[in-house]
């Protein structure tokens, strides 16, 4: 599948500011499944330096440099890739003990998946619950993924496009939230059973006559399988309509656009998401 996404950002403020360096996570993340075919950005005002590179995690990262100050900052970023459609529980656990609960990884991957498995949020509650989700299919880790999926789904959906996530314990006692509420929940219940998680950033590709937005996620690194994606606020798995920009450990470092400003003005932000099957 062929898809152009355009997203589109504006940030006005009511008097001029200076903009410090700001941080764009905004071109698709390649991977054996989905290629990136073209990618351009417009940026108003224009930056003195655009420095790209990868950071820590292997995400494409754009810095961007101003001296001069505005009144707006307006970015467009437009992709094209493709997609390709797979199984994601096509995958043998190995070793196969891992098909239960908890994970147990070898100690080379311990060292390599460690940050990825930091309980940062985990509380008695959240830990409780994912005990109960894990009691209630029998401990079987496939079975306590689509399950936990199923359990957040449930939640009132918010479209909230600005601001931190919520704590995982927050979520799970209001049970509701945006895509980044649910996925920070996700990752804190699957560490608790030792399964390392890291949040995604990006576009997921549903009903085109629906509004559009931002989207988030979670992998979960699965023994015999790798990195699988869980999608709980559509209740699914990861099977070629997810985009990603990026992933981390921690949700905060992957925020498509990040970066302050230096002054005394009040700040507005607007934004659109467009996928078009070509």
């Amino acid at each position: 599948m062929n898809l152009k996404i355009e997203h589109e950002l504006l940030y006005e403020y009511t008097d001029a500011v200076h903009l410090e360096p700001h941080y764009l996570y905004l071109q698709p993340k390649r991977n054996s499944l989905l290629t990136v075919k073209s990618y351009t950005i417009e940026i108003n005002p224009q930056p003195d330096i655009v420095a790209k590179n990868l950071d820590a995690t292997d995400n494409t990262q754009q810095i961007l440099f101003f001296s001069k100050p505005t009144t707006r900052l307006h970015i467009k970023a437009i992709s094209v890739v493709e997609t390709t459609e797979f199984n994601p529980l096509s995958f043998v656990y190995h070793p196969f003990q891992n098909s239960q609960l908890p994970i147990e990884y070898s100690e080379q991957l311990q060292v390599t998946l460690m940050p990825y498995l930091v309980k940062t949020g985990i509380t008695t509650l959240v830990d409780q619950m994912a005990r109960q989700i894990a009691g209630g299919v029998n401990w079987n880790t496939t079975s306590f993924l689509t399950e936990l999926n199923k359990f957040i789904n449930t939640f009132a959906y918010e479209v909230r496009e600005d601001g931190q996530p919520n704590s995982p314990e927050t979520t799970l006692l209001t049970k509701r939230g945006s895509c980044r509420d649910y996925s920070v929940l996700f990752m804190a219940m699957c560490r608790v059973m030792g399964i390392a998680a890291r949040f995604v950033s990006g576009y997921h590709y549903g009903d085109p006559e629906q509004p559009q937005y931002l989207h988030a996620w979670v992998e979960v690194y699965l023994p015999g399988g790798g990195w699988r994606g869980f999608d709980p606020t559509q209740n699914c798995l990861v099977s070629g309509k997810h985009i990603p920009l990026g992933a981390s450990a921690i949700s905060e470092a992957v925020t498509p656009v990040y970066g302050t400003y230096r002054g005394s003005a009040k700040s507005s932000f607007m934004t659109s998401v467009h996928l078009i099957e070509l």
